[in-house]
């Protein structure tokens, strides 16, 4: 066999054997980088490989990215003047690179796509990516001042090809868009604003709806479509914001309650998990009634006591978040955080951590091979 084949194949095989390093483990792809600069190459800056690798663990393991850690927000209840403070748990051996601090008590309101979105009352939006360490600040929009004021915002990636459901593998680096929504209670009304991080500039007009009811919802986990804000005591409306239309609608809740979190279905409908009287979870869908009209249509309820008895001697509970990979619903107990996967037949939870007064949690995954945090490691 000649040279240039004999190499050519032992590229092949190389290739084979990096496909294969689990995504949830930083440090194998570090080692194996330390190999040889071919090998680092290939695990840093060869896009074909990149896309292979992706989508080779994706279709193996029929999931999305792996997780790599929670953001979650602490605070004190014990001194209620004291600073917050915003966390990331770890998961595995992966860290995340160190963001540019600013003064100011930042709040995590969102993370999708690579990237956590924190909001501080006059200092604006951060976006930070963990892996490149890269922050991205962002004013809020120009908005007429009012003495009843609410907003939340959201984030997704804007690159192409990305149907925000975790397909487009790892969009840090890439473009982005960030959506506003402002709720004036006094005029009852909602109005929304997109920017994009190509031009930094939030839409000249903004998307209004009028709001029957005087609070809304704001959900840990919102869909890019449908940013939300929330009341902890009275039921309102879901907005959602088509992102290709520009357009703010408001969306009836099927069933009136202080507990709701926003989720997604398996086929990427819009969700509601709804927590009744401390016992029963809830799930709904946004799904279109034969095709045309779409509706609230009730998926499952589920009886806590029932098929978790644990939780009658860990009350109250309150849900904290969901990941839109798995379909996870995390939720506090009087003892710590857990997890329940909704879309097992006879739900399981998972203890994640001890009592830390959580507020809200988001979950972190991406893909580490290719990320800038790798090449840091190696410099």
């Amino acid at each position: 066999m000649a040279a240039p084949e004999l190499n050519s194949l032992m590229d092949d095989v190389v290739e084979e054997i990096l496909l294969r390093l689990p995504p949830d483990d930083p440090s194998c792809a570090v080692r194996a980088s330390l190999v040889c600069k071919r090998w680092r190459r290939l695990l840093t800056d060869d896009p074909c490989f990149q896309r292979r690798y992706r989508a080779f663990h994706r279709r193996r393991a029929r999931a999305p990215p792996p997780l790599l850690g929670f953001i979650h927000h602490v605070s004190d209840d014990q001194h209620p003047g004291a600073p917050t403070v915003s966390r990331f748990v770890l998961t595995n051996a992966f860290r995340p690179a160190e963001p540019e601090r600013r003064r100011g008590w930042w709040w995590p309101i969102d993370c999708r796509h690579g990237r956590a979105l924190f909001h501080s009352a006059g200092e604006g939006l951060a976006v930070w990516d963990p892996m490149a360490g890269d922050v991205r600040w962002q004013q809020e929009p120009r908005i007429p001042a009012s003495d009843c004021m609410y907003s939340t915002a959201a984030v997704a990636c804007a690159a192409p090809g990305c149907d925000h459901d975790h397909d487009h593998g790892d969009c840090g680096g890439g473009p982005f868009v960030l959506v506003f929504v402002a709720v004036d209670e006094r005029h009852e009304t909602a109005s929304a604003f997109s920017c994009s991080s190509e031009t930094g500039e939030w839409s000249s007009a903004p998307s209004t709806v009028h709001l029957d009811r005087e609070y809304l919802y704001r959900s840990p986990a919102s869909s890019p479509a449908a940013p939300s804000t929330s009341s902890p005591t009275t039921a309102g409306p879901v907005l959602r914001y088509d992102l290709a239309k520009l357009e703010l609608s408001a969306i009836e809740p099927p069933e009136v309650h202080s507990d709701v979190l926003l989720t997604t279905t398996e086929g990427g409908d819009l969700g509601l998990a709804i927590l009744d009287d401390q016992r029963y979870l809830r799930l709904w869908a946004w799904a279109a009634d034969h095709g045309v009209t779409r509706r609230w249509v009730r998926r499952r309820v589920v009886d806590l006591f029932a098929e978790l008895p644990f939780l009658q001697h860990v009350l109250p509970l309150n849900l904290t978040g969901f990941d839109e990979g798995t379909g996870m619903i995390f939720f506090q107990a009087s003892d710590g955080d857990y997890a329940i996967d909704e879309l097992m037949s006879s739900p399981r939870a998972k203890k994640l951590w001890g009592r830390d007064n959580f507020s809200n949690v988001f979950p972190y995954r991406s893909f580490y091979v290719h990320s800038n945090s790798l090449r840091r490691r190696l410099t």
